[in-house]
């Protein structure tokens, strides 16, 4: 004699393999609809396998915003593991810029007519070179990150926070230069 099967003898199985199937398929739509992509490893047209980062100019009355923009940038190109970074006589791109402006703006006050929060606004021009034939192979004018920062609190945590915020706008651009050199190379 067989027992009566029990249709909760399922629970705690787990997900059907048609589900789980399913769901992977809904995803890799999902994924893929929105232009969402990996991180990886990628390459350029052009067979180059090594990055010179080269300092920034810096246009601007803001101190140290070259200093955070190149390390931010350096950092990003070695991690990513896209292109070997090294010094500019072994590199075959070089990547350089300007900073064109850092403008900060009040967005918000307080009931007492103070300014409560700003916005900070950093603006850059890139480009990569070919160091062999020092011809341009990518450039991008006008790039901007956009910050937000408190300011109601004592002008050295308001100058705090907008180093914070401008440290973050830096740490964008330069996962944006990465990414949009390979996609749009």
């Amino acid at each position: 004699m067989s027992k009566p099967r029990n249709d909760n003898s399922r629970r705690g199985r787990g997900l059907r393999p048609v589900s789980r199937l399913a769901g992977m398929v809904l995803l890799l739509l999902l994924f893929s609809a929105c232009g969402y992509r990996l991180r990886g490893t990628q390459s350029l047209a052009g067979d180059y396998r090594t990055v010179a980062v080269q300092p920034f100019v810096n246009r601007t009355y803001e101190s140290l915003i070259e200093n955070y923009l190149y390390n931010t940038l350096v950092q990003e190109f070695a991690q990513s593991k896209n292109l070997r970074v090294v010094r500019a006589a072994d590199a075959d791109l070089l990547i350089s810029g300007v900073i064109t402006g850092v403008e900060s703006h009040s967005i918000s006050y307080s009931p007492d007519d103070k300014s409560y929060e700003y916005r900070v606004t950093l603006t850059i021009n890139v480009e990569a070179v070919d160091a062999r034939s020092q011809k341009v192979v990518w450039r991008r004018k006008g790039m901007q990150e956009v910050e937000e920062y408190k300011a109601n609190l004592e002008p050295l945590e308001i100058d705090r926070n907008r180093q914070v915020a401008l440290k973050r706008a830096c740490m964008v651009l330069a996962e944006d230069i990465h990414d949009r050199l390979f996609t749009d190379f």
